[in-house]
């Protein structure tokens, strides 16, 4: 089995898939990368990509076991493993767009969805509330690497986080290793920024090391609009198509300020955020406080689409700018798709930063993250650390993932 891992950590090139399944709770993207060389030398090219959406009930259970009112421990057990299976299924159906055989696929690598993320616990939080030893970070991404490994016959690396916490640091942002790999420049200053259901920046000076890169979750992103959206619409939309519902509302200024003066963000880096803190208690208490305030809804939408905007632009200016003359971002996630959130944005910018996509790179916008997992994998199979610990606060360099043959 030794033998068989490394042989696999030296072939070059590598055909291998990447899943992921976001904190949106939309469904399971899947990436199929042909892939050279690792490290800095890495080469990539993408043969395939789809994203193959929850059904009702699975996307329902996903967000009630992430909710403690509603979670239970035989629901997360149970979970784990369907969703271990729905994993599987993604890695045959992309194969089989590709008309790639499984045999012919080198590697897996899963984030899984992550269930419950506590960098830093609270009191109420800990195990033991009177123990401050207790108080330690923890994080729980399920879909059972295992099934996945058993149902493809493929070598599956997943379960990316705990590593890099055991080393004291966040367990995320995972991505700000891959941004390094495919868009640093030796002269420019970039910036990477991800909208899925939370945002996240990766901030690459030019020429720069992977100790100079500055990267952490800016705040939320689609979850609270798509959380909205599904109040207004009696759950019969999850997201704001293209931003056309809150392109009809107005901005409510009083509410927005109430927003921005969430402790999240004027946290220092490094720092990560998910539906612990911008999740649906956080959306339906403010939806219900904005109503009874005799806002309306189609206001109140467009306020947290504006949040989500402000939240993003106000980072650069308090971490970033002071530092850099950054001229250009580059957008990827769900919210690329949001036009009205894209406006907000480009206003709050002021026209001081061109704004592109992933795609302008040939990456598409939704499969980035999807691509950054193989990637991962790939670093993880290599014997290369793959974490940043500048970005999560971690002590030292590890290589993340566990590895299922």
């Amino acid at each position: 089995m030794l033998e068989k891992l490394l042989k696999l950590g030296r072939k070059d090139p590598k055909k291998i898939i990447g899943l992921m399944s976001g904190t949106s709770a939309d469904g399971i993207d899947a990436c199929l990368v042909e892939l050279s060389g690792n490290g800095t030398n890495t080469k990539i090219n993408i043969l395939a990509f789809e994203t193959y959406p929850y059904d009702e009930e699975t996307r329902n259970s996903v967000l009630d076991a992430c909710d403690p009112k509603t979670s239970t421990v035989d629901k997360v057990c149970q979970l784990n493993f369907f969703l271990g299976k729905l994993f599987a299924d993604a890695v045959k159906s992309i194969a089989k767009k590709a008309q790639i055989r499984l045999v012919d696929i080198d590697l897996i690598g899963s984030h899984g969805h992550t269930i419950r993320h506590l960098p830093n616990p609270s009191a109420r939080q800990a195990v033991n509330a009177d123990a401050v030893s207790q108080r330690i970070g923890s994080t729980l991404q399920i879909g059972e690497p295992s099934i996945i490994a058993q149902e493809t016959g493929i070598s599956t690396v997943a379960d990316f986080r705990p590593r890099d916490m055991a080393a004291g640091g966040q367990g995320a942002p995972l991505v700000s290793y891959v941004d390094y790999l495919l868009f640093r420049d030796t002269k420019e200053d970039r910036a990477l920024q991800n909208i899925g259901g939370i945002a996240s920046l990766s901030f690459l000076p030019s020429n720069c090391t992977t100790g100079e890169i500055v990267a952490f979750d800016t705040g939320p992103g689609n979850m609270i609009i798509d959380r909205i959206t599904e109040h207004i619409t009696n759950n019969r939309l999850h997201f704001d198509e293209g931003g056309k519902l809150a392109a009809t509302g107005i901005v409510n200024e009083a509410l927005l300020s109430s927003l921005l003066s969430h402790p999240f963000l004027k946290k220092t880096p490094p720092k990560t955020t998910g539906r612990e803190e911008f999740g649906t208690l956080f959306a339906d208490k403010f939806y219900k406080d904005a109503l009874h305030a005799g806002t309306k809804e189609i206001d109140i939408l467009a306020t947290v689409t504006a949040f989500t905007a402000y939240t993003i632009a106000d980072s650069y200016r308090q971490w970033i700018f002071p530092a850099s003359s950054l001229s250009e971002i580059i957008i990827s996630g769900g919210g690329c798709r949001n036009a009205t959130l894209l406006e907000f944005l480009a206003k709050r910018f002021s026209h001081s930063v061109k704004l592109s996509s992933s795609g302008d790179f040939g990456i598409d916008t939704g499969v980035k993250e999807a691509l950054a997992f193989a990637i991962l994998a790939n670093e993880t199979i290599s014997g290369n650390a793959n974490n940043v610990p500048h970005a999560t606060g971690a002590k030292e360099a590890v290589v993340m993932g566990k590895i299922i043959p």
